[in-house]
C-alpha cells in the first residue's frame, strides 16, 4: 500500500508533464509541420523564420486551415481569401516573408508563399537576392501541386535584372516536376519579352512532353511581344499540322482566337483549309479544334465569306462520325446556334447516331432551342389568366 501512492503521484506529475492530464479547450490540432511552432526562434525556416511579418504570419496561419485538395487550398475559404486580399501581401510588401514561406518543410505552407507572391509579389522579380533563393527552392521542388504555383513565381523573375536566366532556363529545360515546367513557361515570356522567343519556341516544337509542348505553344498568346505578332500567328499555323491532337488543337484555337492587332487574319483562310480537310478525313479529335471554328465565326474581323465557311467546316466534323465525339459536339453547338436548318440535324442525331455524347449533345441543344418558344406561349396564356381573375367581381 504505501508503494502505490509514490508510484500514482509520480505517474501523474509525469503525464501532466507531456500534457496528456487534460484538455485545453483546443479546436483541434495545429497544422502540421513548422506551423505548428508557437513562436520564432533564431534558427527557424519557414514560417517560423525571425522577421517575418507577424500579422502575415498571422493571416497565413489561419488559411492553413483551409480545406486542402489536388491543387492546393480552397480558394474560396474565407481566411484564405483575407490572405490574398489583404494589403499587407500588395505590391511586394511582403515579398521577403513569403519567399520565407518557400523554405519551409511543410508543403503547405510553401504552396501558400508561392501562391501569393505569384499573385501579390513585385520586389521578387528584380530583387536578386529574393530571386535567388526562391530559384533554389524551385530546383529542389518535389511537390507537383507547390510546383504548379512555384513554377509561375519562377516565371514572373526578371532575367536581365538577375542574372538568374540560364538556371531559370534550365528548369524550363529538365525539371523533373512537369508542373514546375508547364507554369514556368507559362510566364516567364511574358516577364522576359523577346529575349525568350526563340528559346519557348524551341521547347514549343522540340520538347519531348506534349503537355509541355501546349504549354510552352500557348505562353505567346499574352507573352508575344507587338512586333512579334505575326510570327506567333505563322507558328501556330503551322503547329495545326502537328501529330499531337493537344498541340495541333490548341493550335487551331489560338490562330482563330488571338485578339491583338485584329488577329491573325492572314492565318484564317488556311487554317479552314486545314480544319475542313481533317474533318473529311475523319482525323478531329480536339475540342479546340472545333471552338476555333466557333471564336472565327465571332471574330469581329472575319469576313461573311469566313463566317459562311466555318459553319460549313463545323457541319462537316458533325457529319463525318469519325471525328471523335466531342469535338463532334463541340462544333454542334455552332451549327445549332447559327444554322437555319439544324433543327432536322440535331433531330437526326438525336435518334439515330451511335456516339452517346452526341446524341446527348444533341438532345440538349434541341432542349434549349424549344425553352424560348414555351416560354413565350406560356406568357400570354399567364397574362390572360390574370386578366380572367382581375374582372371576377
Amino acid at each position: 500500500m504505501n508503494m502505490v501512492r509514490p508510484i500514482t503521484l509520480a505517474t501523474i506529475t509525469l503525464l501532466a508533464g507531456l500534457g496528456l492530464g487534460c484538455s485545453k479547450g483546443s479546436s483541434g490540432p495545429e497544422p502540421a509541420g513548422s506551423a505548428a511552432t508557437p513562436e520564432a526562434k533564431p534558427d527557424a525556416k519557414g514560417i517560423e523564420a525571425a522577421g517575418n511579418d507577424a500579422a502575415v504570419v498571422e493571416l497565413a496561419k489561419k488559411a492553413l486551415g483551409c480545406n486542402w485538395g489536388a491543387y492546393g487550398f480552397d480558394s474560396r475559404c474565407p481566411e484564405m481569401k483575407a490572405l490574398t486580399e489583404s494589403e499587407l501581401v500588395r505590391d511586394g510588401k511582403a515579398d521577403a516573408t513569403l519567399v520565407n514561406f518557400l523554405e519551409d518543410p511543410n508543403e503547405h505552407v510553401r504552396w501558400l508563399g508561392s501562391r501569393i507572391l505569384s499573385q501579390r509579389g513585385k520586389a521578387f522579380r528584380t530583387d536578386k537576392a529574393l530571386a535567388e533563393r526562391i530559384v533554389v527552392v524551385a530546383e529542389g521542388e518535389k511537390s507537383k501541386t507547390v510546383a504548379q504555383e512555384l513554377g509561375g513565381v519562377v516565371g514572373g523573375i526578371k532575367h536581365a535584372d538577375t542574372g538568374l536566366g540560364d538556371r531559370i532556363k534550365k528548369m524550363a529545360k529538365e525539371h523533373a516536376v512537369q508542373q514546375m515546367r508547364t507554369s514556368l513557361l507559362a510566364r516567364m515570356l511574358f516577364s522576359n519579352g523577346e529575349t525568350l522567343y526563340d528559346f519557348v519556341k524551341d521547347i514549343a516544337t522540340n520538347d519531348k512532353d506534349t503537355i509541355v509542348r501546349k504549354a510552352a505553344m500557348s505562353a505567346f498568346w499574352t507573352g508575344t511581344p507587338p512586333n512579334r505578332a505575326a510570327d506567333s500567328c505563322k507558328m501556330w499555323l503551322a503547329f495545326v499540322d502537328d501529330p499531337a491532337d493537344d498541340v495541333s488543337g490548341e493550335a487551331a484555337y489560338l490562330t482563330a482566337f488571338y485578339p491583338q492587332g485584329g488577329g491573325c487574319k492572314a492565318e484564317w483562310d488556311p487554317l479552314l483549309d486545314k480544319i475542313e480537310k481533317r474533318a473529311k478525313e475523319g482525323t478531329v479529335k480536339s475540342t479546340q479544334m472545333s471552338s476555333a471554328l466557333f471564336y472565327l465565326h465571332r471574330h469581329a474581323g472575319s469576313s461573311d465569306a469566313q463566317k459562311k465557311r466555318a459553319l460549313v467546316v463545323a457541319r462537316a466534323i458533325v457529319e463525318n462520325k469519325a471525328n471523335v465525339g466531342m469535338a463532334r459536339g463541340r462544333a454542334l453547338e455552332l451549327v445549332a446556334e447559327k444554322d437555319p436548318d439544324a433543327k432536322k440535324l440535331l433531330e437526326k442525331l438525336q435518334q439515330e447516331d451511335t456516339d452517346v455524347f452526341v446524341k446527348r449533345r444533341a438532345k440538349d441543344l434541341v432542349d434549349k432551342a424549344s425553352k424560348p418558344a414555351d416560354d413565350k406561349a406560356k406568357a400570354p396564356a399567364a397574362e390572360k389568366a390574370k386578366g380572367s381573375e382581375a374582372k371576377k367581381p
